[in-house]
């Protein structure tokens, strides 16, 4: 609520002013400034209305002065008097220059976010957290059904599969501290269920605003050969083994140094030479290897056969056969894509090799 206060600080004398009723040359001047205020009284936003009030020393007699009088001008005239009654006059602005900074940073920092969600976006990677505003969908939500957290869970080519948490909260706030508090760490946070979307409608969906916000964790060592993915500094994933004892497996060695060209973006050709060793990964029937040659002949484009569908589904199916989980889902996804793939035989097929299988 705007309130309003008066205050008068004293400018000082002046000997400029004779006092017709005795005489006296010396005379106070103050300065009376009626400012509003809000919330706190020493806070001034603006102000109001501005008197200046001179009073004759002798005999207490106040003169009367008008803005565009004369006598104000001979007041003024003395430069200390002036420049400080400017000054008191713009101290009475306080309030507005706070409140002008903080909405500058805050839309500075919105700003901000803005584009680095928009970098994420671009280039989406798995884990990264999508802050949803249901309010830009179409038809009636619940009042306290307004945001929600999904989860990139799977990039296969340029297919993105979500998964959606659980829960709604009314406010962004609210949000934001379930995943302070690391709700998303439970294991029945996030839906089994996984949504795909390509990277037009991705791009699509933070233009209309339903994604408001992309998060990407950071990924930190919690202790040896341990590591969670975190968000200002508070865990969103369970904890993961950084990296699993070796055991001799054929293809495994070409995979593990395939991926490392991979993350290898000093070097031009990093593409062709984690091309050679992923195919001779899958080669050798390592289901690893087998699933990233197929991401990498549908991602990339100046290596042999990029782009392929046939091919990347063939080694899909190469890796799911052998029960390896993100085989599975990628050859769902792609098949998806694909009018002449059923995917009643991949799960057939899946069956009669005894594989168990979880559809997430």
């Amino acid at each position: 609520m705007m309130d309003y206060r008066e205050s008068t600080v004293s400018l000082g004398t002046t000997d400029k002013l004779l006092c017709p009723c005795c005489g006296n040359q010396q005379h106070s001047v103050n300065s009376v400034i009626s400012y509003s205020f809000y919330f706190f009284e020493y806070l001034p936003i603006f102000p109001v209305k501005r008197d200046t009030r001179v009073q004759c020393l002798q005999c207490k007699n106040l003169a009367e002065i008008t803005h565009n009088t004369s006598d104000k001008k001979l007041v003024f005239s003395d430069f200390s008097l002036a420049f400080f009654n400017k000054l008191r006059l713009l101290s009475t602005f306080t309030g507005s220059i706070i409140i002008i900074f903080l909405l500058s940073y805050y839309f500075s920092e919105e700003q901000e976010k803005y584009r680095q969600s928009q970098a994420y976006i671009d280039a989406p990677k798995i884990n990264d957290f999508y802050y949803l505003d249901y309010r830009k969908t179409s038809g009636n939500q619940r009042p306290h059904h307004k945001y929600r957290i999904a989860k990139i869970v799977d990039i296969t080519g340029g297919t993105v599969s979500l998964t959606y948490g659980n829960y709604f909260y009314p406010l962004k706030n609210s949000l934001s501290h379930a995943v302070s508090f690391g709700q998303s760490t439970n294991f029945d946070y996030f839906e089994k269920n996984r949504q795909n979307f390509s990277l037009s409608e991705l791009d699509s969906l933070f233009e209309q605003g339903f994604i408001y916000r992309v998060v990407r964790p950071e990924f930190v060592s919690i202790g040896r050969n341990k590591a969670v993915y975190m968000i200002d500094g508070n865990a969103v994933t369970n904890a993961t083994l950084v990296k699993e004892e070796w055991l001799f497996i054929p293809g495994k060695r070409e995979n593990t140094q395939g991926v490392a060209f991979l993350k290898a973006k000093y070097m031009d050709d990093r593409f062709e030479k984690a091309f050679v060793l992923l195919k001779k990964s899958a080669e050798l029937g390592y289901a690893p290897g087998q699933t990233n040659l197929a991401e990498l002949y549908l991602t990339f484009t100046d290596i042999e056969g990029s782009g392929d569908i046939e091919n990347a589904a063939h080694w899909l199916f190469q890796a799911a056969l052998q029960g390896y989980q993100p085989a599975i889902e990628k050859y769902r996804v792609i098949c998806q894509l694909e009018e002449a793939c059923d995917i009643e035989d991949f799960y057939q097929a899946l069956s009669e090799e005894g594989i168990n299988l979880r559809i997430d």
